[in-house]
């Protein structure tokens, strides 16, 4: 079973970091301010970790506990159910690969159209709505696999969102100027991230 949830951790990682990164290299946008600001090359340190994070976690599952314990000293503070193949884990992995899958296909759909920086908005943000919260139960946690070594929960769960915000409304702006009035009508029967909802 230990194999199993150990193939499903590593393709997991690599579904979670294919999403995150985009093939299309368009110029950048000048109203692109987290391109500006470094996000971009955050979102490279953000893939290299969760990569590393991930098939750490795969390779751990997979060793008898006395192995583990040389290979992470703070064992006794990793949740139980991050070693294992539970309900929990089988969830936040569902997510985590809902949602990338549900990116990589917004990249596939929009070809060429697809960018990172800021020209139009696109369906890759519901898968990320949907992943990024099972990201950061799964592995940005406290009580993960790299327990004490890890930037704290909350740093992400106020980042993250905050520069999600930033992009939306830098997108809205953008397509507002470019579309006029025929966006101000788009706008206001279609939905900004979630459909039906929000």
């Amino acid at each position: 079973m230990q194999i199993i949830f150990s193939l499903v951790l590593a393709v997991t990682t690599l579904l979670n970091c294919q999403s995150l990164e985009c093939s299309n290299t368009s110029s950048p946008v000048a109203t692109d301010s987290l391109k500006k600001h470094g996000v971009i090359t955050a979102s490279s340190v953000y893939r290299v970790y969760y990569l590393a994070v991930g098939l750490f976690h795969a390779l751990l599952v997979t060793l008898p506990r006395t192995q583990q314990q040389a290979l992470c000293p703070n064992l006794e503070h990793v949740r139980h159910d991050h070693l294992a193949l539970t309900c929990r884990t089988t969830t936040a992995l569902a997510l985590i690969c809902l949602g990338s899958c549900i990116r990589i296909y917004a990249f596939w759909q929009l070809g060429s159209c697809f960018t990172f920086s800021v020209k139009a908005s696109s369906p890759s943000y519901a898968g990320l709505a949907i992943q990024a919260p099972a990201v950061l139960y799964f592995w940005a946690r406290e009580d993960g696999v790299l327990a004490l070594t890890i930037v704290h929960w909350w740093f992400w769960a106020i980042c993250l969102p905050t520069i999600g915000w930033v992009r939306i409304k830098e997108e809205e702006e953008l397509l507002e100027k470019t579309f006029g009035q025929q966006w101000k009508e788009y706008r206001h029967t279609t939905r900004m991230l979630v459909p039906f909802l929000f």
